[in-house]
């Protein structure tokens, strides 16, 4: 059942809400986005498949804007809109989240600008999901109700702090969101994000444990700068485990300085290595 909304919160997240329109589609609501920063908008990636976009702000203003980094693998993208003048939100922690919680979807459904839609939090964690989008991922899933449009668009709580970005819908009616920490991870690597230089594979462990078998290096890559080898087999990174590459994927957005700890194992799985790596800029799409 829809919760209501307080009006000061519907009026302060609309403000920080765009518009996004692409291509030919001019007189069309595209997707919807976010304001986090002077001239920043996140959205989701896959509404930015033009190279020519427009912004329209709450107050009806359009200006041109650029993708500064997208990523597919989690549906965000970065977006510099110069001209753009506008509240930027707050973003939450999503981590904080339990089933229960009150939450507000805003967006461009069907062109109808601004609408609200309200609920509560189902689960925050891992999901398995098929499609484009699809992969395991962590997800805010919740049961508010999106349609065409609202991909992009925040999802908060009702203190007004964005916890999500709303990104598609299951076909049960639950709603999928990115959660925020991951949003604060890809705009802070925005700049030049850093990869280990490796190509991997989910292995099991004779003891049963997952890992993650390294098949290929990049050349120069940090990976190989820290003498890994294609074979050795990664159990953790900083300390926490790599069931599959997401979780490799997680631990280079989250390491501090571009140091990764990595524990492996190199031939026999008797003997525990260690080594540390110093992330490089991106070298390719297809290594982490």
């Amino acid at each position: 059942m829809p919760i209501p909304v307080p009006g000061r919160l519907a009026d302060a997240l609309r403000q920080s809400t765009v518009q996004i329109l692409s291509g030919d589609r001019l007189h069309n609501g595209h997707g919807s986005g976010v304001i986090i920063g002077p001239a920043q908008v996140v959205t989701n990636a896959h509404v930015v498949r033009s190279e020519h976009l427009t912004i329209e702000s709450w107050e009806g203003k359009r200006c041109n804007a650029s993708v500064v980094r997208s990523d597919r693998r989690r549906d965000l993208a970065l977006l510099s809109v110069p001209d753009l003048n506008g509240a930027s939100v707050t973003l939450g922690d999503s981590s904080l989240l339990r089933a229960g919680t009150p939450v507000v979807a805003i967006g461009n459904p069907f062109g109808f600008v601004g609408a609200l839609s309200s609920g509560v939090v189902h689960s925050v964690g891992r999901v398995h999901v098929r499609g484009p989008n699809g992969g395991t991922a962590e997800w805010v899933c919740a049961d508010v109700h999106l349609a065409p449009g609202n991909s992009g668009g925040p999802l908060a709580d009702f203190h007004g702090h964005v916890v999500g970005i709303n990104t598609m819908i299951a076909a049960g009616g639950l709603a999928f969101a990115v959660p925020s920490r991951a949003v604060q991870r890809f705009v802070a690597h925005a700049g030049s994000p850093a990869k280990l230089g490796v190509v991997v594979r989910q292995v099991t462990l004779r003891s049963g444990r997952p890992a993650m078998l390294i098949l290929e290096l990049v050349e120069q890559g940090a990976a190989q700068a820290a003498s890994l080898l294609a074979g050795d087999v990664l159990i953790a990174a900083d300390g926490k485990s790599l069931a599959e590459p997401e979780d490799l994927l997680v631990a280079m957005e989250e390491c501090a300085g571009g140091l990764l700890h990595l524990d492996f194992y190199r031939g026999s799985q008797d003997t525990l290595r260690h080594v540390t790596a110093r992330l490089q800029p991106e070298r390719t799409r297809d290594a982490a």
